[in-house]
């Protein structure tokens, strides 16, 4: 019996837009969705954002741009009315159905889906600034946990997604593109250099590291730089923002920096760290859920609480010895997240789906 090339159908709200602030979500999309139709498949993903150059799957406009990209249509939206809106595109010519969040109502079109959980809204709950994201979290954590107990095709991103969700019952962890981020030691900077990627306010404290990048750092290595991938910020001395950029350029950061530094209060996976260490670059992290999965507790990277991280960045600029054993633990590490076993896994659970919800393409 051989098992034809599926027909899927992906329901995400972005994609990587060069030139535009996406995040991890969007590239987990793509990198999906272009996986899978690398492997032979059919891949139609529905979204507001355009085809990507050179992405192996097509596009489908969603509907309603205007209204959900708007800064209280996004909020409205995204966890909540988004439910009804993945009931929308045509799915007639699917074999299956992959979500990136809202999915809750997706049983009522009686196709084989499956849900990818990025993290856990209670842990994003748990981080947030305002009472206003606090209440908005807790709802879509309630949606989080009601979709688990109910549909059985609800993937992890990571194992700690199980810690707020005992009912996702399967694991696949995002994979990363061993091809296009890699070591290149030629690469270092002259001088002590740190990357950041992420925003400048919530959890993930871009300015935060800022003051202590001035505060702790710049002292000791006067001619130090602080590479934010971030929205522009304010004008502080050895910084330079890097907003909107490609794969390629990120990946060039990457093998640039000295250190890769994330002081985020919360992760439920968190992507740069291992784009980080496939690079051959050492990892600082603040302790939460994602830098202790993927860091191992502290065995692939450093995990430092918000006194001290400064100095252990300050610390580990220093010591070329310590940098060395930390890029080649860290090197083996981002092995166990090559994005082809991420892909083959879920085309595994595609093809088993399918045949066990009557929807195979299959011939014999």
């Amino acid at each position: 019996m051989n098992i034809q090339p599926l027909r899927i159908a992906v329901f995400s709200y972005g994609l990587p837009v060069v030139g535009l602030k996406r995040g991890g979500i969007e590239r987990v999309a793509h990198d999906l969705a272009d996986g899978l139709a690398r492997r032979g498949h059919q891949v139609t993903v529905f979204t507001y954002d355009p085809r990507p150059d050179e992405a192996a799957y097509e596009v489908c406009d969603l509907p309603c741009k205007r209204f959900v990209m708007s800064w209280l249509g996004r909020r409205l939206t995204m966890g909540y009315l988004g439910n009804l809106l993945a009931l929308v595109p045509n799915y007639n010519e699917a074999d299956i159905i992959i979500t990136l969040g809202d999915s809750l109502l997706l049983p009522l079109i009686n196709k084989p889906h499956v849900r990818v959980v990025a993290g856990s809204a209670l842990g994003e709950a748990l981080s947030a600034k305002s009472p206003w994201r606090f209440v908005m979290q807790l709802g879509i954590y309630a949606q989080e946990l009601l979709t688990g107990l109910t549909q059985s095709g609800c993937v992890g991103i990571s194992y700690n997604s199980r810690r707020y969700n005992p009912f996702v019952k399967q694991v696949i962890p995002i994979g990363v593109n061993l091809s296009a981020f890699y070591p290149n030691p030629a690469c270092k900077t002259l001088s002590p250099s740190i990357l950041f990627v992420g925003a400048l306010e919530g959890r993930k404290r871009g300015r935060l590291l800022m003051k202590w990048f001035a505060r702790d750092v710049r002292p000791l290595y006067p001619t130090a730089k602080l590479m934010m991938v971030s929205p522009p910020g304010p004008e502080i001395e050895g910084v330079t923002y890097y907003t909107g950029i490609t794969d390629t350029e990120l990946a060039y950061l990457y093998q640039c920096a000295w250190v890769y530094a994330s002081p985020s209060t919360y992760e439920g996976f968190g992507l740069p760290y291992v784009e980080a260490m496939a690079s051959g670059t050492p990892v600082i992290a603040t302790p939460n859920p994602g830098s202790r999965e993927i860091l191992d507790d502290g065995r692939f990277g450093l995990l430092a609480g918000d006194e001290e991280f400064g100095a252990t960045i300050a610390n580990l600029l220093g010591d070329d010895a310590a940098r060395q054993d930390l890029i080649a633990k860290g090197i083996s590490r981002a092995q166990d997240y090559a994005l082809e076993n991420t892909v083959q896994q879920y085309e595994s659970l595609l093809k088993v789906m399918c045949a066990t919800q009557g929807h195979t393409s299959e011939a014999v």
